[in-house]
């Protein structure tokens, strides 16, 4: 018993005080996604483990074992029922032990079982959270029925009345479409910021100084200030930006690359248009099946860590974003016209590293990641400056989006808020058309609206990516859908509104005095969206 004991406290103590720090970076609780992307990295998980605090973890994992097997020890000794030695009293024990047991592990002999919803009580999510054992909840999520099997969306019968519902969200008229371009066929470079949040641009209602670079460009470019992000990871924000496929919840279709490579990439509808393809990062591009992704959807070319020298300025993750785009200049003088490359940066992310010194100094995790933003800012700057004086500079269109929002710098947006989501998007370039530049399009949209944007522009086929929308159309609704494990979220310019999937609660609404039904019907287009999304994950 003493070593079953101390193993089970361990365990116990160990992923709590996982959990903490998990929690304090995703908004979620220790799942099977953390340990998949701890194998699928073991480095980068220890590479984002560096921002968090871990003396005092560990300190208290030795105290909580102690005291817990302190306490097994004086109840053996102390309490009488526990001394029983007879074969009669032994086999009461086994009885009311294993009758406790299932009990507790049944929650109750009533018509439901026990499931998360039972500890939920509040309106908070945070206090719902804290409510539900993480233990049970991890081990629940780990060994629960596949969800590439099930989809956890489960609203509708009928896909007929799925269809009515998300009509309203993708009507338009695509004679209304408005072109910014003056070429059908620029050469186009897609800079994707690893948790560029809105908070960081000014722009966008963020902090000012941060990212002054980005304000010089939206001077000069086109901006897009109510884009939100399709979930709260890099897998399902790469899959919204070139895919234009929305977020699935508990599961990520790039994980699987029997799924993914069947469906639809904007690199594919590149590669068919003549153009030369390739994909940047300054990481390890297995991470997430990203290199699997690229070359099955049309990118010929993927430069990553190990492309690059061992004397490399590198961080925790992998080369600098500086490098990355210093290599892109050369490789670029050598490409044929017209090309097409998707940059993803790697340094605004845990633990937001940098050898040549903190701009707003490194004393909390939020002033790291202003520093890691504002040399993320420079170095997007920097590239542009030096594309300037290249000769394929005149017939380049640069787009500029994140991969997702982040808690930090204001430390205040928990996963169900919409600006935990809220993102930029720029277009950038000699290439759009006078008229266009400075122009600030104030309409709410998705990230997984770029695809059909990109390709309208370009007069490139978009039938296959029907979840997304040309937000350059003044017809198209203004509506946008995040998502994270276990809450998805709905917004339009009256109302925004988050929904826990798990407690089947609303855990956010913005205008509280927005009619409950009109809230209701909002509410029921997410899950319609969500439910046939995840219908489509499963499909593929």
């Amino acid at each position: 018993m003493d070593i079953y004991t101390i193993i089970v406290l361990v365990l116990f103590f160990v992923t709590s005080f996982i959990n903490v720090n998990i929690y304090r970076e995703w908004g979620d609780k220790i799942s099977k996604r953390a340990i998949d992307a701890f194998f699928a990295s073991p480095s980068g998980a220890v590479a984002s483990a560096e921002s968090t605090p871990v003396f005092l973890p560990i300190v208290g994992m030795l105290i909580g074992i102690f005291c817990g097997y302190f306490l097994y020890r004086w109840m053996f000794k102390k309490v009488s029922f526990f001394n029983i030695k007879s074969p009669v009293g032994n086999f009461f024990k086994l009885a009311i032990g294993v009758f406790v047991l299932f009990t507790f592990i049944r929650g109750g002999y009533g018509r439901a079982t026990l499931n998360p919803s039972k500890a939920y009580y509040s309106e908070e999510t945070f206090y719902n959270h804290a409510a539900v054992n993480t233990q049970w909840s991890f081990l629940r999520d780990f060994f629960a029925e596949s969800t590439k099997l099930k989809n956890p969306y489960n609203y509708y019968a009928d896909q007929k009345e799925i269809r009515d519902k998300l009509r309203p969200a993708f009507q338009s008229q695509p004679d209304s479409a408005v072109e910014v371009l003056s070429t059908t066929r620029p050469n186009v470079v897609i800079i994707m910021l690893e948790s560029f949040v809105g908070d960081l641009i000014q722009s966008l209602g963020g902090e000012k100084g941060i990212t002054p670079h980005m304000e010089e460009l939206i001077k000069d470019g086109i901006l897009f200030d109510h884009i939100y992000s399709a979930a709260d990871r890099s897998d399902k924000g790469m899959v919204a930006v070139l895919s234009g496929f929305p977020a699935q919840g508990p599961e990520s279709i790039i994980k699987y690359i029997d799924k993914h490579e069947n469906m639809p990439a904007i690199g594919q509808e590149f590669d068919h248009a003549g153009y030369e393809t390739s994909f940047y990062h300054g990481g390890q591009s297995e991470f997430y099946n990203f290199k699997s992704y690229m070359l099955t959807h049309g990118m010929s070319r993927v430069v990553d860590n190990a492309n690059f020298e061992l004397d490399a300025e590198r961080a925790s993750w992998g080369v600098y974003d500086h490098v990355v785009f210093n290599q892109m200049i050369k490789d670029f003088r050598k490409e044929k016209q017209p090309f097409f490359s998707t940059i993803f940066t790697l340094i605004n992310h845990e633990p937001f590293e940098l050898k040549h010194g903190y701009k707003f100094g490194n004393a909390t995790n939020a002033d790291k990641f202003r520093s890691t933003a504002n040399y993320t800012d420079s170095a997007v700057f920097d590239f542009i400056n030096k594309a300037k004086k290249e000769a394929w500079y005149k017939n380049t269109l640069f787009v500029i989006v994140a991969d997702h929002g982040h808690r930090l710098p204001s430390e205040k947006w928990e996963l169900f808020h919409p600006n935990r989501f809220h993102i930029p998007l720029i277009f950038f370039g000699d290439v759009i058309k006078p008229e266009y530049r400075g122009k600030i399009f104030n309409r709410i949209g998705n990230q997984t609206d770029l695809a059909a944007t990109l390709l309208t522009q370009l007069k490139l086929p978009t039938d296959r990516y029907h979840w997304s929308r040309d937000l350059f159309n003044p017809t198209t609704p203004q509506i946008a859908f995040y998502n994270s494990k276990d809450a998805f979220g709905v917004i339009t310019p009256q109302q925004a509104v988050s929904f826990d999937n798990v407690g089947r609660i609303i855990n956010y609404r913005s205008n509280k005095e927005y009619p409950a039904g009109k809230t209701d019907s909002l509410l029921n287009i997410g899950k319609a969206y969500y439910q046939d999304v995840y219908r489509e994950f499963l499909k593929y």
